[in-house]
């Protein structure tokens, strides 16, 4: 098998890696879209409980029990909030390591592509060398039989 046979398959098989790594790369986009999304309405339902726990505590008539029950239900939006923010940032940490493996792989490729373009180069220029000799000869002989 020649070198360019091999460099073309190696290639393939990166094109193949390559192909791999983007859908994983998409697949981590999605997933930390969705988690900053949850994140989003994490912080969108504490914002609204707050508005209308300030809106009770301006009315004349205040109930202990329900003041108990919005501040337990604040104190667990906020835990859920830290939660949801420890797992944005764990898909954004993997999502940056899918991202350096793409890198990785693009330059893996890019640089299978540059040895390919050597060996057709040096695969070109032989047989250019040996057509040049050929020819050479044939002139040399006709020369040396006149």
């Amino acid at each position: 098998m020649s070198k360019l046979d091999t460099l073309k398959r190696i290639e393939q098989v990166r094109g193949y890696k390559k192909d791999e790594a983007e859908i994983e790369v998409h697949k981590a986009w999605k997933t930390l879209r969705e988690e900053q999304e949850v994140l989003s309405v994490l912080d969108k339902l504490l914002a609204e409980t707050a508005a209308d726990l300030d809106g009770k505590k301006t009315g004349n008539i205040v109930n202990a029990f329900e003041l108990t029950i919005y501040y337990n239900y604040i104190d667990m939006l906020y835990k859920k909030i830290d939660d949801q923010t420890l797992v944005v940032a764990q898909k954004d940490e993997e999502l940056q390591q899918r991202q350096a493996v793409l890198i990785e792989t693009y330059k893996e490729l890019k640089t299978v592509g540059i040895l390919k373009d050597k060996v057709i180069d040096e695969e070109t220029k032989s047989k250019t060398a040996l057509e040049q000799r050929q020819m050479d000869f044939a002139y040399l002989s006709r020369l040396s039989r006149q």
